[in-house]
């Protein structure tokens, strides 16, 4: 009997994906990837997935993948999307996926998108065809430079910040405090802001087991304490969420039983979740 998983709804909308094509570019070029079965996301498994696209970049004659939308690319924005409002500033263009979503939302007015690559730019540019199809493109202005030395002249509603090559990366929160300090927005998102929020939690020594002291309480101290006025503070439901994504990605890199009892413990999280907001749902 072949392996299926039930399907565990999360609190954001599923986000869209632009179409691409295959281009190359010099020493960027970008690709397909293929359809799979059971494949896992940032917060839940997922049956099939339908086939997506990756940048790679030629390195010493070698193609690396350098970004790509994979269930897990999509499902790790959904926060930052949901978030985003006003005037947003975007620190790393990737492929554009981030910024398709930000610029349809009406209650964001516009973007400034923080890019050092012009190569990235201009691969971004190719694979997507026209960007003036793109809804609310008029919203969009491109900043060529060192995203941690920009300085706006102007108040900044939300900054999100995508620029270091692994989810869960340790100068992932240096980076964006150094931003912040620069940008000062109203309201903060960076990729993987999940890891450090576990981590924090560990280093706290809390006692007991971690998921229990998945709250929103600890969630708005580990706010206080790095700094930032992080997306998701009013959320009751994202700290749990958090402790699954974290637990999710590292089943994956963990071989045999102990992998299996993680992904067993992230799996029994989602599911009491999901039961305690239907009963909240109906009661109310």
């Amino acid at each position: 009997m072949a392996l299926s998983f039930p399907h565990y709804p999360v609190p954001w909308p599923d986000p869209f994906v632009p179409e691409y094509k295959k281009v190359n570019l010099g020493k960027w070029k970008c690709e397909p990837t293929p359809a799979g079965h059971h494949i896992m996301g940032y917060w839940r498994p997922h049956n099939f997935v339908l086939p997506g696209w990756m940048y790679l970049q030629k390195v010493d004659n070698n193609w690396l993948r350098r970004m790509s939308l994979t269930p897990m690319e999509l499902e790790s924005h959904q926060p930052h999307i949901a978030g985003a409002k006003g005037t947003v500033v975007v620190a790393g263009l990737g492929m554009g996926f981030y910024l398709y979503n930000i610029l349809r939302k009406p209650d964001v007015t516009r973007v400034i998108v923080l890019e050092k690559e012009r190569a990235v730019v201009n691969l971004w540019k190719r694979s997507i065809g026209n960007p003036l199809h793109w809804e609310g493109f008029r919203k969009l202005e491109i900043v060529m430079g060192d995203a941690l030395t920009y300085q706006p002249g102007f108040p900044v509603d939300f900054l999100y910040a995508d620029i270091w090559p692994y989810l869960g990366d340790e100068r992932a929160l240096g980076i964006t405090q150094k931003l912040q300090a620069n940008i000062k927005a109203k309201e903060v998102g960076f990729w993987g802001q999940e890891f450090d929020f576990i981590t924090w939690m560990m280093r706290k020594k809390l006692g007991g087991p971690v998921e229990s002291h998945a709250t929103l309480d600890n969630y708005l101290m580990f706010c206080n304490d790095i700094g930032l006025p992080l997306v998701e503070r009013h959320h009751k439901r994202y700290p749990k969420f958090a402790y699954v994504a974290v637990t999710f990605q590292t089943a994956m890199n963990t071989k045999g039983e102990n992998g299996a009892k993680l992904t067993a413990m992230a799996l029994g999280t989602l599911q009491t979740d999901l039961l305690l907001d239907t009963i909240t749902n109906r009661s109310g």
